[in-house]
């Protein structure tokens, strides 16, 4: 019965489409990385197709798409009411502009104010370095007004070095997140502010070392990253980081021994628990031979992977089989097909960061990719149009799901609860842009995925499609548009209270970007966010705030 369920769905995936795949391949490169599916993260950044600059002389506006989606971990950080800019693009608009300083000011209603910055050095040399500022607060939300107010405050600097032969660059940040768990009945209780506090403090530090020398012997990076985190309830994680990749030519052109590894060392502190100290590391090594033959190129390669887990008494080392097989056509079209396996790592940040409202000592589960089935696409069938695609099929163990906590009526926040049997997936995904002319972008990403779950009826807050279309209009030389749309079909939750499963509505959500340029350096700006103004739930019990706008200044110095 499962097999002609899972054949039916694959059917209908044939019709849909997604944004799991990966940017458009160049001529030039032989060695190619298909996109792994992993895990279906609910605020996950989707990977988007490059898209060529375009050279102008008096705009000094980057055109970018909204950066973010309609999911719970938003209400913390605002990106459904408040879009920054990406970084990357604004400091690409500073060095072409020559004003490499930008401040950007704003309000709106919910009591919101908006204050952004970036202050960079001269881009034009081998050392630079900048530092980013952000503050974003709501005094108010949905629900009992400053029961459900936000704030978020970011500050960053980095830094790189660039030379000939090798980039260095390092990273230092703190994030801090204040919030509230306001999915409580209002009609019978009022809680004070303190009850439902949450509040998580983020540190960050990295370093990266990368091989720039052209056409080297071997090539190599690596990258090693610290992150550290506690919340209002005296929870601590400390999660430790690296990477390294190398590549070793074995004969010119055709043949490459590649060899990935990676060291995750996860301290866990929860003064809740009857041992403190929860240690989960993760180890993966993954040798592999890339040949080329032109048109032909294959991938071939075994994952190592070790985790320990000190609670739950884990410690296994499991072994994955990898290959990619991809055929590049005289037109650029590429082809590709493969099978994968991998050990998903979750951590009490990265939870977090999908769900912000779960409750305090959740438990901490890696998930098993057993195995994954997929086939792809990508390419350019016309200028201006690009389009990736990957469809999959594969097996979890130990795949999670988000539910009403039913041990606290009060503040109504979530458990994660694992798949003891093996899940059975389907994902479809495609991502397509199209820009005709400078004046016009437009870009589209769907994503489609089905479960077939054993121990619950529902995947609970999985949905099984979103999809989103984003806009840029160049209306004039001082008007610039964004217009975007997003769709996320609806998802299943257990009502603690009313014993029974409910269905989600689906969440639709559409947003406009008015910005005035009157000048080089001064502009003025407009979003509306959520113009539809339906209070929608990501999340059962936690809605989003309705028509919102926000109304401000960008300066470059």
């Amino acid at each position: 019965m499962m097999q002609n369920k899972l054949t039916q769905t694959v059917l209908f995936c044939g019709l849909s489409v997604g944004s799991f795949a990966q940017g458009i391949g160049n001529e030039e490169i032989t060695i190619t990385k298909e996109r792994e599916v992993e895990l279906q993260k609910q605020n996950r950044v989707f990977e988007k197709i490059p898209v060529e600059e375009k050279q102008t002389t008096k705009r000094e506006m980057v055109y970018t798409f909204f950066e973010r989606k309609p999911v719970g971990i938003e209400e913390v950080e605002f990106k459904p009411n408040v879009v920054s800019p990406v970084e990357d693009q604004r400091r690409n608009s500073s060095q072409s502009s020559g004003y490499p300083n930008y401040v950007k000011l704003g309000g709106g209603n919910f009591g919101r104010f908006y204050a952004e910055t970036f202050l960079n050095s001269n881009q034009d040399q081998n050392l630079v370095f900048g530092l980013y500022g952000l503050h974003n607060a709501a005094k108010r939300g949905p629900i009992q007004g400053v029961n459900s107010g936000i704030n978020l405050d970011q500050i960053k600097l980095d830094g790189k070095y660039h030379s000939g032969y090798f980039k260095l660059q390092a990273q230092a940040g703190y994030e801090r997140r204040n919030y509230h768990f306001f999915g409580y009945d209002t009609l019978a209780y009022d809680l004070p502010q303190e009850e439902i506090r949450q509040r998580l403090n983020i540190l960050n530090f990295g370093v990266a070392f990368e091989n720039t020398k052209p056409k080297p012997i071997v090539d190599y990076s690596l990258k090693t990253k610290l992150r550290t985190l506690n919340d209002y309830y005296e929870a601590e994680e400390i999660d430790w980081g690296t990477q390294f990749n190398s590549t070793f030519p074995i004969i010119e052109d055709r043949v490459a021994a590649m060899l990935a590894a990676e060291a995750y060392i996860t301290q866990r502190t929860d003064s809740y628990f009857e041992n403190p100290v929860r240690k989960r590391n993760l180890f993966r090594v993954e040798p592999a031979f890339n040949i080329n033959f032109n048109a032909f190129n294959a991938k071939i390669g075994f994952k190592a992977v070790n985790e320990y887990d000190q609670i739950e008494d884990i410690n296994t080392t499991k072994g994955f089989p990898t290959a990619t097989l991809t055929y590049k056509t005289p037109g650029l079209y590429y082809f590709f097909a493969g099978y994968d396996g991998d050990i998903v790592r979750n951590t009490l940040g990265s939870m977090l960061d999908e769900n912000p409202w779960l409750k305090p000592q959740v438990e901490l589960l890696n998930t098993t990719k057993d195995q994954e089935i997929f086939i792809g696409s990508r390419g350019e069938p016309i200028n201006g149009l690009k389009y990736n695609f990957k469809a999959s099929y594969g097996k979890f163990s130990g795949l999670y799901f988000f539910n009403t906590y039913d041990g606290d009526p009060k503040t109504r926040q979530f458990e994660i609860f694992y798949e003891n049997n093996q899940t059975d997936f389907v994902n479809v995904s495609t991502e397509v842009s199209y820009q005709p002319a400078e004046f016009w972008r437009t870009n589209l990403t769907a994503d489609y995925w089905y479960y077939e779950t054993i121990d619950f009826p529902q995947p609970y807050h999985r949905p099984s499609f979103e999809g989103r279309i984003g806009n840029t209009f160049v209306v004039s030389d001082k008007i610039v548009s964004n217009v975007d749309f997003y769709y996320i079909g609806g998802t299943f939750a257990t009502d603690p209270f009313r014993f029974e499963d409910v269905k989600i509505p689906a969440i639709t959500d559409l947003n406009a970007e008015f910005t005035y340029l009157f000048s080089e350096q001064f502009s003025a700006f407009v979003k509306l966010n959520n113009i539809i103004g339906k209070n929608y739930q990501r999340y059962l019990y936690y809605p989003q705030q309705g028509l919102n706008f926000l109304v401000g200044i960008n300066v470059s110095l």
